[in-house]
């Protein structure tokens, strides 16, 4: 039994909602055993005694080789899932863009071309519909059949071509639906957008702070409000990302408490930061949409996480150069807007989370693993451990202390949105499908190993809860 066996013993094992010391055997890809393994004889034997042994991150909303404002992200499938690997995540799903004239099919050829060779860790794609005609929404069976199920449209962006009206975002919901997939949605209200940008900048008004006073709460609380309308009438599956809003999020529970089929994540940005980061001299680093929000919004938001009315949180990793942020340093409408993040997401959920009593250990879990992968189609593979799961394993340091900053991170920015904060925790070692792929400070990773992920939802019953 030795040879190609690895065994991880005495550590603090988290599975479902509890946590205890036990032993995790793993043989190749998959997990063989957990529990007192004691009589277990292995080739490789690692102690983990005060450790906690985690299963690994998912990371579903993140944009590599992005094309947005006039710019490119900076995190291609080897940069990008590098930086993800430090991070503890092993699993991402990333958007395509539908390109004007374009198949939606072809949003999962780009980016098997954009992965091969490159991508560390496994990986996903969600497709983006920007022209949804009847060719489009004839695919859409295609690419879930593809292992593709949830699709992504924005209710803003004219100006980018991503807008997609509400008449068609209902035809989408339904043949998604009736494929067995899920809409998720940028929630945003365009109209109330383009009536308040050009006011504010006609008035002057253009440093980073009023691009948070161009779209307050009440432009993300009306979009939620016209896809529960949505909800309500196609019995469809929706899930807004990026939530900010406490109203939103009130509006969000209230119609999942009348049974419709909706569902939230947060972003770990929304938990750290508030929009006092926007009246800085260096405010551009924290543009985003939605943007950041006041304290009082982020409390609520951390309530909600714990108690699961938000269901996870993802990176929405965003990674532009600083070269291209400074071009909304005299006008925040031309900042590319998004904060690079797929690699502190893991560590800021747990200082910030666990260490100061937010969240429970089995509930970090649940939202940086578990939740992404059951909602969106990765398990039983991902997202948990378990005998016959991919051995996605963390070995977990929580009494380490160190300061996150550009000079502690990997990402492939040249500026960082997350300096000087005091971490409670730190990673030591991460396994995808049993290979070691990051051992302290060294990235062992094999470009190229990473694998598409083909997808299926859990019964819908399942997935909305």
């Amino acid at each position: 039994m030795e040879k190609g066996w690895t065994l991880i013993r005495g550590g603090q094992v988290v599975r479902g909602g509890t946590v205890s010391r036990q032993d995790v055997l793993f043989q190749g890809e998959r997990i063989a055993a957990i529990g007192e393994l004691s009589d277990s004889r292995a080739a490789v034997v690692i102690d983990a005694d005060g450790l906690l042994v985690l299963p690994g991150a998912v990371d579903t909303h993140v944009h590599l080789n992005d094309v947005f404002m006039g710019t490119v992200s900076v995190h291609d499938y080897y940069t990008g899932t590098r930086a993800a690997a430090y991070g503890g995540v092993t699993s991402i799903v990333d958007f395509s863009n539908q390109v004007p004239g374009g198949a939606l099919a072809r949003t999962l050829e780009d980016k098997r071309e954009e992965a091969s060779g490159m991508a560390l860790v496994d990986w996903g794609v969600h497709p983006v519909i920007t022209e949804p005609n009847q060719a489009t929404l004839d695919q859409i069976p295609y690419v879930v059949a593809a292992g593709a199920p949830t699709i992504k449209c924005y209710m803003t962006y004219r100006e980018d071509g991503l807008l997609t009206e509400d008449e068609d975002l209902k035809k989408i919901a339904v043949h998604l639906g009736e494929a067995g997939g899920m809409l998720m949605l940028h929630a945003e209200d365009n109209d109330m957008i383009e009536e308040n940008v050009p006011r504010l900048i006609e008035q002057g008004k253009t440093a980073p702070i009023y691009h948070a006073r161009s779209k307050p709460p009440e432009v993300e609380t009306e979009a939620i409000r016209r896809i529960v309308g949505m909800a309500e009438e196609t019995g469809a599956r929706f899930f807004v990302v990026h939530l900010a809003s406490a109203d939103g999020l009130d509006l969000i529970t209230g119609a999942r408490e009348r049974g419709l089929r909706i569902t939230a994540e947060t972003c770990t940005h929304y938990l750290i930061f508030t929009d006092e980061m926007l009246e800085r001299e260096d405010g551009i680093k924290w543009i985003c949409s939605p943007p950041l929000r006041d304290a009082e919004t982020q409390d609520r938001l951390w309530m909600a996480l714990g108690d699961d009315r938000i269901a996870m949180v993802s990176s929405d990793d965003a990674a532009y150069s600083w070269e291209a942020k400074l071009l909304g340093v005299d006008r925040f409408d031309r900042c590319p807007n998004g904060i690079p993040g797929i690699e502190p997401r893991f560590h800021l959920l747990y200082s910030e989370g666990v260490a100061k009593g937010r969240l429970t250990l089995p509930r970090f879990v649940e939202i940086v693993s578990t939740a992404p992968a059951n909602l969106f189609g990765l398990a039983p593979r991902k997202g948990s451990l378990a005998v016959g799961a991919d051995a996605d394993i963390i070995l977990f340091d929580p009494e380490a202390r160190w300061t996150m900053g550009g000079d502690t991170l990997h990402m492939a920015t040249d500026w960082s949105a997350y300096e000087d904060i005091e971490m409670v925790g730190r990673i030591l070692k991460v396994f995808s499908r049993g290979e070691l792929i990051v051992d302290g400070e060294e990235c062992m990773a094999e470009k190229g190993r990473g694998r598409y992920i083909h997808r299926t939802l859990l019964d819908p019953r399942h997935a909305a809860g």
